[in-house]
């Protein structure tokens, strides 16, 4: 039963090697399905162009000349030559075509109020005493300050903008809008920053905001101290600086003061003025007091107010300024200690004693006669150097030259009930075209090529219909939009702002404006501009 026997063994063929190793597959692997799969290409293009110009060195001859019969070149050109010259010529002196220009948008024969503006969160009892635009032309400013000038210590001030090309634009909401201490009374648009603006306060400072900082935008404010105005600033704006592309603030105030600021210097910023003049009755020239009737008051030694003033770009140093009395006087600072310096004259850190030393500005006054009251508004040509106009309480506007003191070029007088004149500005887009504003509300346009007398409009820009009763309220300001034709803003008493589109043949041009104006500019006489052609 127990034999020791080996057994044989026993050898059984693998199915499963066989049939992996004519699958293909590995000894140790596992079948599975095949994988499907697709594919998807995706491509983006980024590129960069940049131009560069070289000089071609390789020779090109002309072809199309190559092959001409010279003798009929020739014989065509001396058949056509004398018509097509006879032709060029009576093109030289035609005249069909004079005062023509092309109209590329649709002529606008009404005048359009394209929004009404008023900050609903300031304080009641607020006017607009002041107004303008941004280089851009894309936001108007609003200083306002109290309706009675006795009040205006004891009530806060507002600078509020607007951009009117937001969609979202809210006529009772600002854009940018900031509180002062007193009545803000003046404000002034950098020339080449839209964002910043400058700004006078009836203390006498002067203010400078950045309305890209909306936590904290007041960048710069001057010291109140021997140095700054006394009374309140009454016109800010920014003169061309002794360097390219910087500009000085220029403030004015009752005080008699002409001050000008460096507010690029980073030291001192609005510490100090970089030189400044002041303005006293004994310095009138006698020319002028001659025809005043009451000489025996300006016979002290007081200042005398300054209410309005205007430059010049190509002589930033000299400046033609409004009093109070009613004259209007040619003044430079050329003369001043630390006019020509770059930054602020005697006022580096740890010069605390030096004086500050005021010149007298005055070179020359405008005669015969000065305005009767109050001078309210300057206004230098963008078009022709040393042209001036000016208006006051009497009513009257007057055309002056900056370097033909002795004689008055033109006067108007656009109302026949001799109604006050508040503000007048000439136009930056046609150099024969100014407008006025009064204290009736009336908004007059004059365009020299059309009517040399009359306002060729009249508008009545304030007035509002409350209660079955008509309501009329002073122009206090006016401001052409430098960039759009034909825009034009009025601020009124009652503290609201209004926007116009006005006709188009107040701002469309044909080319003979400034030879028009050219011929009253040079024109002396009587000063009648029909004796002027």
């Amino acid at each position: 039963m127990f034999v020791d026997v080996v057994p044989k063994p026993v050898n059984a063929p693998s199915t499963w090697r066989s049939s992996t190793r004519a699958t293909g597959f590995a000894n140790d692997a596992t079948q599975t399905d095949r994988i499907t799969f697709e594919d998807h290409g995706g491509m983006s293009v980024r590129h960069a162009e940049k131009e560069i110009q070289t000089d071609d060195t390789r020779q090109r001859s002309l072809k199309l000349l190559q092959k001409y019969n010279h003798e009929s070149l020739m014989a065509f050109l001396s058949r056509t030559e004398s018509i097509m010259s006879a032709e060029l010529m009576k093109n030289i002196k035609s005249t069909a075509f004079d005062g023509y220009s092309v109209r590329w948008d649709d002529s606008v024969d009404t005048v359009s109020c394209l929004h009404t503006l008023s900050h609903a969160q300031r304080e009641e009892d607020l006017s607009c005493i002041q107004i303008a635009w941004n280089k851009t032309g894309t936001m108007i400013g609003v200083a306002y300050g109290h309706k009675d000038h006795d009040s205006w210590c004891t009530h806060k001030g507002h600078f509020c903008a607007w951009s009117l090309t937001v969609r979202s634009l809210t006529p009772e909401t600002a854009s940018f809008a900031v509180e002062t201490t007193t009545c803000l009374t003046s404000i002034a648009f950098h020339p080449e920053s839209p964002n910043i603006v400058a700004g006078g306060t009836f203390q006498g400072e002067v203010l400078v905001w950045n309305m890209n900082e909306r936590d904290d935008p007041l960048v710069m404010t001057s010291r109140v101290n021997e140095w700054s105005h006394q009374d309140p600033v009454v016109r800010v704006y920014w003169s061309p600086g002794q360097r390219i592309q910087q500009y000085d603030l220029v403030s004015t105030g009752t005080d008699g003061r002409i001050l000008l600021w460096s507010p690029h210097s980073h030291d001192l910023k609005l510490n100090k003025p970089k030189c400044g003049a002041h303005l006293s009755t004994v310095n009138i020239p006698q020319q002028a007091l001659s025809t005043f009737e009451n000489k025996k008051s300006f016979t002290l030694d007081t200042p005398i107010g300054v209410t309005c003033i205007t430059g010049f770009k190509e002589d930033p140093a000299s400046f033609v300024v409004g009093t109070e009395p009613g004259f209007v006087f040619k003044c430079s600072l050329a003369a001043a200690p630390g006019f020509n310096e770059a930054g602020n004259a005697g006022a580096k850190k740890g010069d605390k004693d030096v004086k500050l030393t005021f010149v007298n500005a005055i070179q020359a006054a405008f005669t015969p006669i000065p305005h009767v009251g109050v001078v309210t508004g300057l206004s230098t040509s963008p078009f022709m150097r040393d042209l001036v106009l000016s208006c006051g309480n009497d009513g009257v506007i007057r055309m002056l030259h900056k370097i033909k003191t002795k004689g008055i070029i033109a006067t108007w007088q656009p109302s026949t009930t001799c109604s006050p004149l508040t503000s007048i500005a000439f136009s930056p887009h046609k150099a024969t075209v100014f407008a006025v504003g009064s204290v009736d509300g009336m908004l007059y346009f004059y365009n020299l090529a059309q009517n040399k007398h009359l306002p060729v409009l009249s508008l009545p820009a304030t007035s509002k219909t409350t209660t079955n009763t008509k309501h009329v309220s002073p122009i206090t300001d006016l401001a052409f939009n430098p960039a759009n034709p034909g825009i034009v803003a009025v601020a009124d008493a009652d503290g609201y702002l209004r926007i116009f589109k006005i006709i188009s043949s107040l701002y469309e041009c044909d080319g003979r404006e400034e030879a028009i104006l050219n011929r009253v500019l040079f024109y002396r006489g009587s000063g009648k501009i029909e004796d002027a052609e």
